[in-house]
């Protein structure tokens, strides 16, 4: 084997909580959080380490718990539980089905209702954001596992909600998506308000607007209302006399149809989405498509946003099969190899590949592999994996790094290069020159940006490597 030395590589430690605890389940003695393995105290009253808990890895979470990603719009690794047909989930908790997992049991952060446009403004996985018959919208949490909703609310099919509005082709609770545990084994079903109703005016809801109506002459005009969260009412009805339709789900022109129009003309008051077009949804302007190259990423942008994100020219380049070759990099001379790119989805990888060189320097050898994030600056969204040769799968110790060094062998303590080889002359060993297959990706449980990365490589003048693991006789790790 090549006498080398890989250096700069994080290890992340994995252990479970701490079982000294107290009578409620927290951390005990001090006065301290309870943090365990970088997870502070749960800013949301759950005992580390407990049912609702935040965590990393699922060694943070006790017993059967299991650690999982149960955000939308933001991330919310948390320690949860499977439902189960015998017993309720723990209090404070409800059933929600998550699309790579199943049921689980997750906590109640009073979601039911809460303010949305998209899907990504509600905060639990099985979230959904529909209108209700009088247009406002609203966060409606799922009940298919048991029917179960919070006071005020019923449980009623997704695909059938809301009754009376033409073109929604229901909430879209349906469409929430197909992962590991493949569709919901029950019909999707929705809490939504009784009586089909709005959700209640109250100060979390304050400036949502719905549908209002008021006579002129013979005509029945619509327009909208807004809660006032101060007063916990609805107030200032716009409709009155025909109005120009804009999409806000009403006839404001009282000519019997909503919303009728162009996407343009209707949501000309919200301004030009950059690379996108206009789509009118149920009183909501939507973006209809992106144009080629772009996206409209990071949830959760505002529509008027459009698509500002564009796709690397390289894309698809998410497996190391497909790596796209960057260059190459070689100890002759410190010129660095830039990689740039961006990362335009919450799963979105990218994956290079480049060739190292090591020349012939007759009795030294400077062959220093470096590879680490020159941008952003105070990085903390990107990690990188790295394979040095054939494709393979990134083993623990060269995964989510930041920074990577590989040097040839040397007596620690001296100048980079090769320890002597021969036992009366020094014989220049190598080469090493290596294939590097490298993929960048999200560091866990950060929120997605469409900030451009750049990864830097040298081979040469990396700075000082640790060679405390020196070793006779050295071979070229080639043969």
């Amino acid at each position: 084997m090549a006498c080398a030395k890989d250096a700069g590589i994080e290890d992340v430690g994995k252990g479970k909580p701490d079982a000294s605890t107290d009578g409620s389940g927290g951390a005990s003695g001090g006065g301290g959080s309870g943090a365990v393995g970088g997870i502070g105290a749960s800013d949301g009253g759950w005992p580390i380490g407990k049912f609702g808990s935040p965590c990393q890895l699922d060694d943070h979470c006790e017993g059967d718990l299991i650690c999982v990603n149960i955000g939308q719009g933001a991330p919310a690794l948390t320690c949860v539980t499977p439902c189960d047909e015998s017993k309720a989930c723990p209090n404070g908790a409800y059933c929600a089905f998550h699309p790579d997992k199943g049921y689980l049991c997750v906590p109640d952060k009073g979601n039911q209702c809460d303010k949305c446009i998209t899907n990504a403004d509600c905060q639990n996985v099985g979230d959904v954001c529909t209108p209700s018959p009088n247009v406002d919208r609203f966060c409606a949490r799922d009940c298919s596992f048991d029917g179960q909703c919070p006071s005020g609310m019923t449980c009623v099919t997704a695909d059938g909600y809301p009754p009376g509005l033409p073109g929604t082709g229901g909430s879209g609770a349906a469409d929430a998506g197909v992962g590991e545990a493949g569709p919901p084994s029950k019909t999707p079903r929705i809490c939504v308000p009784q009586n089909d109703e709005s959700c209640p005016c109250n100060s979390d809801r304050d400036g949502v607007k719905r549908r209002c109506t008021q006579t002129s002459g013979t005509l029945v005009c619509e327009g909208t209302e807004a809660c006032n969260g101060s007063s916990g009412k609805w107030e200032g009805c716009t409709a009155g006399t025909p109005q120009p339709e804009t999409c806000d789900g009403a006839d404001n022109d009282c000519n019997g149809t909503p919303d009728d129009g162009t996407p343009a003309e209707l949501c000309a008051s919200q301004g030009n989405p950059v690379h996108a077009t206009w789509a009118c949804n149920v009183g909501v302007c939507e973006i209809a498509s992106c144009d080629s190259g772009w996206v409209n990423y990071p949830p959760p942008l505002p529509p008027s946003a459009g698509c500002p994100c564009e796709i690397g020219a390289d894309e698809p380049n998410n497996s190391c099969g497909n790596a796209t070759a960057a260059g190459s990099v070689t100890d002759a001379n410190t010129t660095a190899l830039n990689i740039t790119g961006r990362l335009t989805s919450d799963a979105d990888e990218d994956w290079y590949s480049f060739d190292t060189v090591d020349s012939d320097e007759g009795s030294t050898n400077s062959y220093h592999i470096k590879i680490g994030f020159s941008a952003p600056a105070n990085n903390s969204e990107f990690v990188f994996d790295v394979v040095r040769g054939a494709c393979k799968v990134p083993d623990a110790k060269h995964s989510n790094l930041t920074d990577y060094d590989w040097c040839v062998d040397g007596s620690k303590g001296t100048d980079l290069g090769e320890k002597s080889c021969g036992p009366t002359a020094p014989i220049h060993c190598g080469p090493h020159g290596k294939k590097y297959h490298v993929r960048v990706k999200r560091a866990i449980g950060v929120a997605g940006t469409c900030a451009q990365y750049t990864l830097t490589v040298t081979a040469k003048g990396g700075g000082t490597c640790d060679f405390s693991q020196t070793c006779d006789p050295q071979v070229d790790e080639n043969l």
